[in-house]
């Protein structure tokens, strides 16, 4: 997500009250649920974000207990990655090398750490696909976005396209989500 001057000048008077990243990052996967559901007309911005702070969210192991001892935090996310269909792929054997090498400590390093392996893993996954399935993507996420992309100009229509196309992907792995890494270190951020 590249930042306007608006969005820019928000998220330094976020930071500046003391709202952590990890509040910020799951009130960016709430508004972008959000928009995905209401089918918004824009992408996505920190203005859209800043009603979501401060709301509960779940990821997909809200009913797992946080692992301690001996276990890796993020060993549930791998065993998902694990059995994925895609998990043979060189991206997916990386991010989960990655991820069992992180060690618990302390908690919020240990999420932001794991927050930048999946963000490498996203893109290389994106990368990986080519242009011509970058172009599939792109595609279905057309067709999820219907008649909306006729009420947008040109420019707006390709970035809520590419937005839509790489969030398809990143549903795909669901277990990846800031929530639900958080969740696995049992830390509120």
């Amino acid at each position: 997500m590249f930042l306007s001057s608006a969005d820019s000048l928000l998220l330094v008077d976020w930071l500046e009250a003391g709202i952590s990243v990890t509040d910020i990052l799951r009130a960016m996967e709430r508004a972008r649920e959000a928009r995905r559901k209401q089918r918004s007309k824009f992408p996505l911005t920190l203005t859209h974000v800043k009603r979501h702070l401060g709301r509960p969210t779940r990821g997909v192991f809200a009913k797992q207990p946080p692992t301690r001892g001996h276990e890796p935090p993020f060993a549930p996310v791998v065993r998902t990655l694990q059995a994925s269909p895609t998990s043979s792929t060189p991206e997916h054997h990386e991010l989960v090398e990655r991820l069992t090498a992180i060690e618990l400590g302390d908690g919020p390093q240990a999420v932001r750490k794991a927050l930048t392996h999946v963000r490498t893993f996203l893109d290389a996954r994106w990368a990986s696909l080519g242009e011509a399935g970058r172009q599939q993507r792109r595609v279905l996420a057309e067709q999820e976005l219907g008649d909306l992309l006729h009420l947008v100009d040109e420019g707006t229509a390709k970035a809520l396209v590419e937005e839509t196309a790489r969030d398809l992907l990143h549903k795909e792995h669901p277990c990846l989500s800031a929530a639900s890494l958080w969740e696995l270190v049992g830390d509120d951020g």
